[in-house]
């Protein structure tokens, strides 16, 4: 493998030109020149170069030995060293009294550029590697578990500390810069210590799994993980995202369920409130069940019922009469406040619902088999598109 790329050589004799004013040559361990302030002599052989590669270490030359060699100027050679190794030559064209002064400095910072770029790409690759996991959990099928675990061994992730996958996927469906504000988003968050893994998913999602650090109550506001990255978004003003909150679980096996439960969740969410933002699974178990859902003699018989009842109800009305009883548990006092109307409207409402649909919603059978018609409806229509 060769340490010393033509980029990094031409970032070396640019940066160290700037300071020291005499001309910077970096040839490969080869001797061959693959930066110059003087671009004329890139690709050319360097004999001085060469006779400080075979000595390791220093090599001057001067008007007379010039004139005895092939493809050099008089000044300095000095060999540059990366993990024991010498992988390439620093020249410093020049008298050499002059020059050989600036020899340590230059190799010392071409030594540093060496290092940093080493950092970079080893930060690059396990970034990669990290990614590739969390997209092989996403893709994962049965039997992939050993795989999986020898991949969380490889990138130094604990798999059984418990872990929650959230999706953040894009509101606008029009969005023709996508990616880039997906790649922006994923800038931001990578690296921050409440986040173990994150990726891209396609154009319009990403995928993070969080340590699970913060218990919620169901039906509670947003937990504080799922807010600071809420706060951080919007203070750059990231394009609108869902987010949907997975259930929290430990293992291999855990993070393929965590993952799975927030898809399912974004699923739900999106097709039974589209007007909500975050969706949390632990919010949505009866509506989750149906998020896979596919026709059948009884989801037809579901629908069909749910459709004469939008019939019936033009305005909306007793869909939202029945939203809200379904979320406040049938408690009367509280539902007709929440609708500002009157306990006797609220009756006459339900009384209304059960003549259209003959089901009682006052039961807890028939308001569950209502609530169910309305969601299978809702994830067959948003399953079509």
């Amino acid at each position: 493998m060769s340490w010393m790329t033509k980029q990094l050589a031409q970032a070396i004799v640019s940066r160290t030109m700037q300071v020291i004013g005499y001309n910077v040559n970096v040839m490969d361990e080869r001797g061959r020149i693959i930066g110059s302030g003087d671009l004329s002599r890139i690709n050319q052989k360097h004999e001085g170069a060469l006779i400080a590669i075979e000595r390791k270490g220093r090599f001057e030359i001067d008007e007379e030995s010039a004139r005895n060699l092939h493809g050099v100027m008089p000044g300095t050679n000095l060999v540059i060293q990366f993990r024991g190794e010498v992988v390439g030559v620093i020249g410093i064209t020049g008298d050499p009294a002059e020059v050989t002064k600036y020899g340590e400095l230059v190799k010392m910072t071409a030594e540093m550029y060496l290092e940093q770029a080493d950092l970079l790409e080893k930060a690059r690759w396990d970034k990669r590697m990290k990614e590739d996991f969390l997209l092989s959990v996403i893709h994962a099928e049965p039997g992939d578990q050993a795989m999986l675990r020898l991949q969380a061994e490889r990138i130094g992730l604990k798999p059984d500390k418990p872990r929650v996958a959230c999706i953040l996927e894009l509101t606008d469906e029009q969005d023709a810069d996508s990616v880039p504000t997906l790649r922006r988003v994923v800038e931001l968050l990578e690296g921050r210590p409440t986040i173990d893994l994150i990726a891209i998913r396609n154009t319009r999602q990403i995928v993070l799994f969080k340590p699970h650090l913060h218990p919620r109550k169901p039906n509670m506001d947003i937990c504080e993980g799922i807010r600071q990255i809420r706060k951080l978004l919007e203070e750059k003003q990231i394009a609108p995202l869902r987010i949907a909150v997975g259930k929290a679980y430990s293992g291999i096996d855990g993070l393929i369920a965590s993952y799975r439960s927030a898809q399912d969740t974004m699923r739900a969410g999106q097709a039974i409130l589209p007007e909500h933002t975050v969706y949390y699974s632990e919010d949505m178990p009866n509506e989750t069940v149906l998020a896979n859902v596919g026709r059948s003699w009884v989801t037809d018989e579901m629908e069909q019922m749910w459709q004469r009842f939008i019939q019936e109800d033009r305005s909306g009305e007793l869909r939202q009469t029945l939203q809200v009883y379904y979320e406040e548990s049938g408690e009367q006092q509280r539902i007709a406040q929440r609708l500002a109307i009157h306990r006797n409207t609220l009756r006459y409402r339900l009384q209304r619902i059960a003549d259209v649909t003959g089901k009682d919603p006052k039961s807890f059978r028939d308001l569950f088999t209502l609530m169910s018609a309305w969601w299978i409806h809702a994830m067959l229509r948003s399953n079509e598109y």
